[in-house]
C-alpha cells in the first residue's frame, strides 16, 4: 500500500523529489516508525474545549524575533541534537555529528549525506499549527533536504512539504513550511505528527539544527 496519495507524489516530482524518497520512506515506515504509539485524532483532552485542543507540556517562545520573524514557536524534542538526539530515528547514514551551530557554538548537530533520512519523534499538534520552520547548513553539493510529515492515523498518511536549503557553508533558515495537521481531519484536536528529512541528492551533505513549530499564538 502506498504512503502517499496520487496528489502528494505529483508533489513531490514538482519539487524535484526522485522515486527513491518514496521507496525509503516506505522501507523505513515498514519498520520501527510503524510501531510507533497510535495518536489521538480528532479529540481534545477532557479538560479542554474541543474548539481549542491545547498540546500539554509544551513551551514557547519568539525564537526568531531578532529575523524579523515574531511568531511563537516551540521546539521538537531533540532537534539541537544534545545528548545524541533523543527520540530521533537515524538511517542510511544519517548521524549526529560535532559541528558548528548556527549561533556559531561548537555542538552537536544532524548529518545527511546522500540518501540518508532521518525521522523526528512524535510530536502534538492541533489544527493551530501551520507551519515549521528548522535551520539548515549545506556542507557539499547543491539542492537541499526534502521535509515530509507523516500522520500515523488508522490509514497512514504523509505528504512532502518543502525544501530546505541553504547558500554553500553556510547557515540558514528555511522559509515556513506546511505542518498539514488537516491530512487526518479537520475536526479540532490533538494529533501526532513525525518530521521526515530526506537527502536525495548525489554527492551532497547538509547539516541540520532545531526544528521549530508555529502553534499560530498571535
Amino acid at each position: 500500500m502506498s504512503l502517499f496519495r496520487p496528489t502528494a507524489l505529483n508533489y513531490m516530482r514538482n519539487l524535484g523529489v526522485a522515486v527513491a524518497l518514496c521507496v525509503g520512506l516506505l522501507a523505513f515506515w515498514s519498520t520501527s516508525a510503524m510501531a510507533a504509539k497510535k495518536p489521538v485524532v480528532g479529540e481534545a483532552p477532557a479538560s479542554v474545549s474541543s474548539e481549542l485542543a491545547v498540546c500539554p507540556g509544551q513551551t514557547f517562545a519568539q525564537s526568531f524575533s531578532a529575523l524579523g520573524d515574531s511568531n511563537y514557536y516551540t521546539l521538537v524534542e531533540g532537534s539541537e541534537y544534545d545528548g545524541g538526539g533523543q527520540g530521533w530515528e537515524l538511517k542510511d547514514g544519517a548521524a549526529i555529528v560535532e559541528g558548528t551551530r548556527p549561533d556559531g557554538s561548537s555542538g552537536s548537530v544532524l548529518d545527511l549525506p546522500s540518501g540518508a533520512i532521518a525521522v523526528s519523534p512524535p510530536v502534538c499538534v492541533t489544527l493551530q499549527y501551520p507551519t515549521a520552520r528548522a535551520w539548515v547548513q549545506t556542507i557539499q553539493g547543491k539542492g537541499g533536504v526534502s521535509v515530509g510529515v507523516f500522520y500515523a492515523a488508522t490509514k497512514p498518511t504523509g505528504q512532502v512539504v518543502g525544501q530546505l536549503s541553504s547558500n554553500p557553508g553556510s547557515w540558514q533558515l528555511s522559509d515556513p513550511f506546511q505542518v498539514k495537521p488537516e491530512l487526518v481531519g479537520k475536526v479540532e484536536g490533538v494529533r501526532e505528527v513525525r518530521f521526515i528529512y530526506a537527502n536525495t541528492n548525489k554527492s551532497s551533505d547538509f547539516h541540520l539544527s532545531g526544528l521549530f513549530v508555529d502553534p499560530r499564538m498571535r
